[in-house]
């Protein structure tokens, strides 16, 4: 009696300590620093407990045919992405006050950029301008008399006569003044002035500045944050005609000058060879997404738990989580390689379930998490999202049986028994034999058995000896089998 309880209590313990079921818990962001998370449109940036979270990234402008110089002022070595200058001189590159992308150039103590135009470039020598868009971003920390955004210099010819021509645009009375001198010309004659300029500008603020200029009308329109300032005409009578004064260079070009004297920072400058009819100031314009790799849970029809993302979502900003979760490798693989953001969600067949769709029916062996960002298109705000947490319960093979048994039968025949796995949800046994101990490659095995503790083996040889394992399984989609029993031998 005190053996039968001593066998039930071991049998008890057993069961609880290796078929207990804990949660076990998976972290993106945190620690995890979003390694494996693919990322589409979406960046990283310091955030809460020195971790990185993840937001939107801001808009960056790329290079294009039409793109005559482009600085994105995103490293600390500036390159035109076009190729059609060389960098003569740089100024610092700051990471704190960027207006997009990854940082600015920053004019303090007296630096300044130098440029020389290559062939090719606008400002290279007999270069006939049409359309152009000059634009920058720009941040004064006090605006000043003679600080200089931009300036470049050149000689003509116009028969035996030399001239100076000259583009500048320079603070003037806190307003920012752009003067052409003979760059604007007639057939007959290379010799003009024209001069612009905005409404006056606050210090320690970031605007945006576009001076567009159309050939076949003359315009000139200067635009500060997307709203006109200032409009002329570059012809002979000032107004909208016929005679049009159009912008050229001269023989001898010099040197492109970004920054001189000027104290502040400047992101973001370009020039196009076209009139840019609408640009986007949002720095935050287009969605993004990312995409998790595929997480293995180890074990087929695991149950998720719970789910808790830690965000940001400012104004009108918005965040929305997805999960896909099942056994199948190649369906998971598959649904991983097609995912597009928006249209992969709202297709009809999708298999992506909203976190709030969320249940304990959730199950599988293989997960994979994507998220879409969305940003406030007024405020100009990124949601963030610090991390997410995913809980979930590995669904344990079950635990084989035990106390196996075996009794020779008629000639050629053996009757095995065992005691049920303890386990819940065993579907069935699988019985395994073979001539060798651990080895059981022999025609029958495995013999399977559902709902029964017992099976009769026939056709084996009465002068062989037969060695004999069970495996339980269980009721899953895809079965998990239990580690081999205890072996047990006899001869017929």
């Amino acid at each position: 009696m005190k053996k039968d309880l001593y066998t039930i209590f071991i049998s008890i313990i057993l069961l609880i300590c290796t078929n207990s079921v804990f949660s076990e818990v998976i972290t993106l962001g945190n620690e995890d620093d979003w390694v494996g998370t693919e990322l589409n449109n979406l960046e990283t940036t310091p955030g809460r407990g020195g971790f990185m979270d993840m937001v939107i990234k801001t808009t960056e402008l790329s290079s294009r045919k039409d793109t005559d110089l482009l600085l994105p002022f995103n490293h600390a070595e500036q390159s035109d992405s076009t190729g059609h200058y060389r960098i003569l001189e740089n100024p610092d590159y700051n990471q704190e006050y960027s207006k997009t992308g990854s940082g600015s150039a920053a004019f303090f103590s007296g630096k300044k950029m130098i440029l020389q135009p290559e062939q090719g470039a606008l400002l290279s020598a007999y270069t006939n301008w049409e359309d152009f868009t000059i634009e920058f971003w720009l941040y004064p920390a006090n605006p000043r008399e003679g600080e200089q955004i931009l300036q470049w210099k050149g000689l003509g010819r116009s028969e035996n006569q030399i001239y100076s021509q000259i583009i500048q645009c320079h603070f003037l009375n806190r307003k920012l003044v752009w003067s052409f001198d003979n760059f604007f010309q007639l057939s007959e004659s290379p010799f003009s002035h024209y001069e612009i300029s905005g409404d006056p500008l606050l210090p320690r603020q970031w605007h945006h500045h576009i001076l567009r200029y159309s050939s076949s009308t003359g315009m000139l329109e200067y635009l500060i944050d997307g709203i006109p300032s200032a409009i002329i005409y570059t012809t002979e009578s000032g107004h909208e005609s016929h005679t049009v004064f159009t912008p050229r260079i001269g023989e001898e070009p010099g040197e492109l000058k970004i920054g001189e004297n000027f104290t502040g920072f400047i992101d973001e400058f370009r020039i196009d060879t076209l009139f840019i009819e609408n640009r986007s100031l949002n720095r935050y314009y287009k969605p993004g997404y990312g995409l998790s790799n595929i997480m293995d849970l180890n074990y087929p029809g695991s149950s998720l738990q719970n789910f808790d993302i830690t965000q940001n979502t400012p104004g009108n900003s918005e965040i929305f989580p997805y999960f896909y979760i099942g056994d199948d490798r190649l369906e998971a693989e598959h649904i991983y390689s097609d995912f597009n953001g928006e249209d992969s969600i709202l297709s009809p067949d999708s298999k992506w379930r909203s976190f709030k769709d969320f249940n304990y029916e959730s199950k599988g062996r293989f997960l994979i998490i994507s998220f879409l960002l969305y940003p406030d298109l007024k405020i100009d705000r990124s949601p963030r999202i610090s991390s997410i947490t995913i809980e979930y319960t590995p669904s344990l093979p079950p635990l084989p049986p035990s106390q196996i048994k075996v009794k020779r039968g008629s000639a050629g025949t053996v009757n095995l028994s065992w005691k049920p796995s303890p386990s819940p949800d065993v579907k069935g046994y699988l019985v395994f034999f073979g001539e060798k101990p651990g080895e059981y490659i022999y025609q029958g095995s495995a013999m399977n058995t559902e709902g029964d503790n017992h099976i009769q083996i026939d056709g084996l040889s009465p002068f062989k000896q037969y060695f004999f394992s069970v495996k339980s399984y269980n009721k899953g989609e895809i079965p998990q089998f239990s580690d081999f029993s205890e072996e047990i031998s006899i001869r017929p």
